[in-house]
């Protein structure tokens, strides 16, 4: 008993160490968006973690069973375009208006895994989905406008980055799933910047801007984005590891205290009320959603 208590709390404690450090990539990314566009910041944040995330598998090689590389290869694609439109949304908005949106991934991915896993959805579930829509509806203040269409699509493409995820658990080590997403993010990235010298959209905005030579501070900033993103996601598995899944999820919320009081640090403006409101009924969603079996 005493010893599941103690992998409980130090479960609870690598999340919020992850918390943490996400909320830092975030702020490093807004420090980049000065200067560069959010592709850019996706190439430089997969790049730098990668080395790092190599070097670690160099120490403890990898062992996959394999036979689902399409759904490898998916996975890093749609994590890759879900981490280009939230760079997109720091960029144009504040960090904690940024996190909340991407925090409605459990509501999406309570309805992929009932569309497309065939998962039961209890009526605890549809009222959490229902509350969580609510919460957007307020946070976005009835407007739909560009930033808050890729708001809201980060949160579904996390979702069904997630849901990949899970059906690859049997096949192959967590961290070649890690990897493929990170080799994605710098593939894509550079693909889209070359195109960006030729093609102008506004409907794409989000993924073309042009490759732009990093300046002094830019380098310290691409640095910490890729090593506070990558032992993010190595605190954040260990967090899984040490305990329940409802009970991490939970905590995982605590990103948004972090990025925001990070953001206030950096010159955002206080959250409204109607802010605050939308971004609670979005957290109450998240959590009941987190809680189910």
């Amino acid at each position: 008993m005493k010893s599941h208590l103690t992998d409980t709390r130090r479960g609870i404690g690598y999340m919020l160490i992850a918390s943490f450090l996400f909320a830092l990539t975030m702020v490093f990314a807004k420090l980049l968006s000065g200067s560069m566009g959010s592709v850019e910041v996706t190439f430089w944040r997969n790049g730098i973690g990668l080395i790092v995330i190599a070097a670690l598998v160099m120490l403890k090689p990898i062992r996959n069973v394999g036979g689902k590389p399409l759904t490898l290869i998916f996975r890093g694609i749609i994590g890759t375009i879900a981490l280009l439109t939230f760079f997109y949304t720091i960029s144009a908005t504040t960090l904690s208006n940024a996190i909340v949106f991407a925090k409605t991934e459990p509501i999406f991915t309570a309805l992929l895994a009932f569309f497309l896993l065939g998962e039961k959805l209890s009526s605890r579930a549809v009222l959490a989905v229902l509350i969580g829509f609510v919460g957007v509806a307020i946070l976005s203040g009835l407007q739909f406008g560009y930033l808050h269409v890729m708001g809201i699509l980060t949160g579904l493409l996390s979702a069904l980055a997630y849901t990949s995820v899970r059906s690859l658990k049997a096949f192959y080590d967590e961290r070649t799933v890690v990897l493929s997403f990170m080799i994605s993010g710098v593939l894509i990235p550079i693909m889209l910047m070359i195109a960006a010298e030729y093609v102008t959209s506004e409907l794409f905005a989000f993924a073309l801007s042009p490759f732009t030579m990093p300046q002094r501070m830019d380098w310290v900033w691409i640095a910490l984005i890729g090593i506070t993103a990558a032992y993010g996601q190595v605190y954040m598995t260990r967090a899984y590891f040490y305990a329940k899944a409802g009970i991490i999820s939970t905590v995982s919320y605590s990103v948004i205290l972090f990025a925001t009081l990070f953001g206030i640090m950096l010159g955002d403006i206080l959250p409204t009320p109607m802010v605050i409101m939308g971004g609670v009924l979005i957290v109450m969603s998240g959590v009941i959603l987190s809680r189910q079996k």
